[in-house]
């Protein structure tokens, strides 16, 4: 028989030994609370003998606990989950009004006003979690998950034990004959090691499926990631429209009117002096000249042309010719993209380059364009100082409302000393 070695012999080891120790986890979280309410009702009716007040001593017990512990415990799942799968559950919890002291000298807490602040906290930390849904997503959970949840982290746990007692019981404390023992202890046992792996994953999925956000909840955020995203590339447009107009009136638009009245005073001067009228001349000739160059860059900033005739690949490697630090390209995507996509994503990248040559003091630039599995990724990394930040001033800020439009998301990575890692992507499909 040929032996594992042993990084593989962990490597298959490692799922059961995470289900032993996810799976107790999950199934204390889940239990807590309806375990808690078990012990008060065994507790107040060995204390009062009587049914009927032990129901209402559990109801004063039941009652505050749901409002208590529902979120902490959902938020300890949550994180858990999103540790133990690499992906996260969000919360849809509303966010928290910040306590206000109005002019009358009450305190609004965004439900009511109230004379004292701390009573005014203690309001809002109430009503929050009555009017919240989400609150109430959580006490679904917590009523639920012990027969869901808990039941399928519970199961292969359950397996194991009852194979461990079937082992070790007498032979005459149990009803199985003896010749039957032995076997069902150990396919009991075998069975729930088998499901280790799969009973807490089965248990996040409801988790994912009770505690992450509602339909109502996502519809909602959506429509408001698209309101807010449209109006941040109306405003976006404005200012480049803005831009422009600036640009025109300031730079060519006033070379243009000094050319004509160079020519006016050349027309004048044409028999009289004709040294005054080559200068002028030559003024007008270099004014044409500069007006040609700043329309040329007016162009340029709306849309290169390399950009519409040869697509995002080429005006990036076009973009990196122009950089002053030594730059370069790699790419894997062999389609071009929808003409607004890569217009966004040609200017953040040129943003990007931007900013790692006037902040980064580094020396080289990579850039690099992935083909993803739903749309593109592009990073730009530079060998630099690094301690770029989002909101810190540095531009970033606005090239995540444009991408918002999209869908898309800027994440930065730069710690400090470098190197700073800048990574574009977008959802989207080829042409």
């Amino acid at each position: 028989m040929r032996r594992l070695p042993g990084g593989r012999l962990l490597a298959v080891a490692r799922p059961f030994a995470q289900g032993a120790v996810r799976s107790p986890v999950l199934l204390v979280l889940t239990a807590l609370v309806p375990g808690a309410w078990a012990a008060s009702a065994f507790f107040f009716l060995a204390l009062t003998g009587s049914a009927v007040g032990t129901f209402w001593c559990v109801f004063g017990v039941a009652v505050p606990s749901l409002v208590v512990f529902p979120r902490p415990l959902c938020r300890a799942v949550r994180s858990l989950a999103g540790r133990w799968t690499g992906r996260e559950i969000p919360d849809s919890y509303r966010p928290l009004v910040p306590v206000t002291r109005m002019a009358t000298r009450y305190w609004w807490n965004g439900y009511d006003y109230q004379r004292f602040r701390w009573i005014s906290l203690l309001h809002r930390w109430i009503l929050t979690r009555v009017y919240d849904p989400a609150a109430w997503r959580d006490m679904l959970w917590i009523l639920v998950a012990p027969v869901t949840a808990g039941a399928a982290a519970a199961a292969p746990l359950a397996l194991v034990a009852a194979g461990a007692a079937a082992a070790a019981a007498r032979p005459e404390t149990t009803p199985l004959p003896e010749e039957a023992r032995v076997p069902a202890a150990v396919l009991s046992t075998a069975l729930g090691v088998l499901l280790l792996p799969l009973g807490w994953r089965a248990a996040v999925l409801v988790a994912r499926r009770l505690l992450g956000p509602s339909l109502l909840v996502r519809s909602t955020t959506r429509i408001a990631v698209l309101v807010q995203g449209r109006a941040d590339l109306t405003h976006a447009q404005e200012a480049e429209l803005r831009r422009i107009e600036r640009d025109l009136h300031d730079g060519a638009q006033a070379r243009l009117v000094s050319i004509g009245l160079s020519l006016s005073a050349a027309e004048r001067l044409l028999g009289e002096d004709q040294a005054e009228v080559r200068a002028l001349l030559r003024q007008t000739r270099e004014n044409s000249l500069a007006a040609l160059r700043e329309l040329r860059e007016l162009t340029q900033g709306i849309v290169p042309p390399v950009l519409v005739e040869r697509g995002l690949v080429d005006a990036i490697r076009a973009l990196a010719l122009d950089a002053p630090l030594r730059t370069s390209v790699r790419s894997t995507l062999e389609r071009r993209l929808e003409t607004p996509i890569e217009s966004s994503l040609y200017f953040t990248t040129a943003e990007l380059v931007a900013n790692a040559v006037k902040h980064s003091h580094g020396s080289a630039i990579d850039i690099t364009i992935d083909r993803t599995r739903g749309g593109v990724a592009i990073a730009v990394t530079d060998d630099g100082r690094g301690g770029a930040r989002i909101g810190a001033g540095s531009g970033l800020a606005g090239l995540t409302t444009r991408l918002r439009a999209f869908d898309g998301v800027l994440r930065i990575d730069s710690p400090p000393g470098g190197p700073t890692r800048a990574t574009v992507e977008v959802p989207c499909a080829s042409s």
